[in-house]
């Protein structure tokens, strides 16, 4: 029997105590009602595969998922990408204003860590126009405004940052590899001082052009060479040299699923990545969450003010259109 290496990845990310639940939750129309809160088990579901999966086991028709275009795994770019990812690969320290080592996950609901926004219509075309006008994806333009917001409220001035980027890699597999299988990777991106989002779209640019995503896949599945004690035993190994990096930044990408409403998503975090950042847009509003990890923060109005400092760059907010929850401030106008 295949053995899902990734999937094995994250069963051993709770075998060391850590929530492996990636979070959604279904908008109720009613005014600052609680989300329809569903937690799915990493180690089972990618972001993409779980969202259509309860989209699905509600009744939505979801026929095709989001896949890559062009872009096939082959082995010399399995090892390209390799060469090229190995460098974030090892043991390395983030660097927090506050951070402390020995708190662990406590599984508390949801409801009270995990901060959220789901934006209008018009705002969220708003964002697709001011990604166009500055010539980078939407991608890029989230990412650059959550990194400014990361380093001004988490981080000291002169530390570096490193996110994970998810890469989804439907489309780009060969067919051996199950449909239940995690079909996910990653980007590794590197963050000093302060670079322009013209300067990071450059950098994501080339870690496609590299083949990243599929070094990142690559080493992934080198976890079937340990096996999964081996798995187990590194992480333990890493925890304790007190690796991290700062987080995660995942987008489930565009959806149009007539009748599914509107939903949110949020992905895991740890102690090694407390930071989970998570996007995505369902019939013309996207949805974007913040997840501190405990180690990090337990206080749920410290994350709302994250998501704030994310967001009010490129949002111009009034009560009238903003639905969110975990705090009951609206957001300020943008200044001019």
């Amino acid at each position: 029997m295949k053995i899902d290496w990734v999937a094995e990845g994250f069963s051993a990310m709770r075998d060391c105590g850590e929530d492996i639940s990636i979070v959604y939750g279904r908008v109720n129309k009613a005014p600052r009602a609680e989300p329809e809160w569903v937690e799915l088990p990493h180690d089972q579901f990618d972001g993409i595969g779980g969202f259509a999966h309860l989209l699905r086991e509600r009744g939505c028709r979801v026929d095709e998922l989001p896949a890559l275009q062009g872009d096939s795994l082959t082995f010399s770019r399995a090892v390209r990408g390799l060469m090229a990812v190995s460098p974030a690969l090892k043991v390395r320290t983030q660097q927090w204003r506050n951070f402390d080592r020995t708190r662990n996950a406590t599984f508390r609901p949801v409801g009270q860590r995990v901060a959220w926004k789901l934006l209008t219509e018009r705002e969220t075309a708003s964002i697709v126009a001011a990604a166009k006008s500055t010539g980078v994806t939407v991608n890029t333009l989230l990412l650059f405004h959550l990194d400014r917001a990361v380093s001004a409220q988490l981080t000291p001035d002169a530390a570096n940052r490193l996110w994970m980027i998810p890469v989804n890699l439907r489309g780009g597999l060969r067919p051996e590899h199950p449909e239940t299988f995690l079909k996910m990777s990653f980007f590794p991106v590197e963050m000093q001082g302060r670079p322009s989002v013209g300067q990071l779209q450059a950098q994501l640019t080339s870690l496609k052009d590299r083949h990243c995503h599929w070094g990142s896949w690559s080493a992934l599945h080198l976890g079937k060479l340990i096996g999964a004690a081996g798995i187990r035993k590194e992480l333990r190994n890493r925890d304790k040299q007190n690796n991290g990096w700062t987080g995660l930044f995942s987008n489930l990408g565009v959806w149009n699923v007539p009748g599914a409403g509107h939903w949110i998503f949020g992905p895991a975090v740890s102690r090694a990545q407390p930071i989970g950042a998570g996007c995505v847009t369902l019939n013309r509003c996207m949805a974007l969450t913040v997840q501190l990890h405990e180690a990090l923060s337990d206080d749920l109005q410290a994350t709302c003010d994250l998501l704030d400092a994310w967001t009010e760059p490129f949002i111009q907010a009034t009560p009238a259109n903003i639905d969110r929850v975990g705090s009951d401030r609206p957001i300020e106008p943008v200044s001019a």
